[in-house]
């Protein structure tokens, strides 16, 4: 599960700034593959408020220094490339189950998730949930 109990991992950039990276979402990616779905870990590297996402596909082994340099670049490039988060679209079986999740939460709750996933994906996609989003605080002012 996201956030697992392992501590955040230090990288230091290439111009020696010192980020924290952690996992913050498990996916499973469904592709063409015989042994079944892909597991995809969203990787946020953070220092002093500023955020990083990258995408890593497969298990813990993204902890190691030549891994933490990939996604680093990815999540780097992904930033530069118009304010674009390095996970990209979210796939809309997942954010299906997020429009239902949305419906049972509270105001707290909702506005941490919002923050997070807006945050986290691109805007385009995740056009469904902001209108669940809307929807749930509607109902909650009622």
């Amino acid at each position: 599960m996201p956030g697992t109990s392992l501590p955040p991992t230090e990288y230091r950039d290439r111009q020696g700034r010192i980020w924290q990276a952690s996992e913050v979402a498990q996916l499973r990616v469904v592709s063409p593959a015989i042994d079944g779905p892909n597991l995809c870990l969203v990787i946020r590297f953070e220092r002093e408020g500023e955020e990083r996402f990258a995408h890593w596909i497969g298990g813990e082994s993204w902890r190691s220094q030549r891994a933490l340099d990939r996604l680093f670049a990815e999540a780097q490039a992904g930033l530069d490339a118009g304010g674009e988060t390095g996970v990209g679209p979210a796939p809309s079986e997942t954010v299906a189950l997020w429009v239902k999740a949305v419906a049972s939460m509270g105001p707290d709750e909702l506005a941490s998730f919002e923050r997070r996933t807006l945050a986290a994906w691109d805007r385009a996609s995740l056009y469904d949930l902001r209108l669940a989003i809307e929807r749930r605080r509607k109902e909650l002012a009622r």
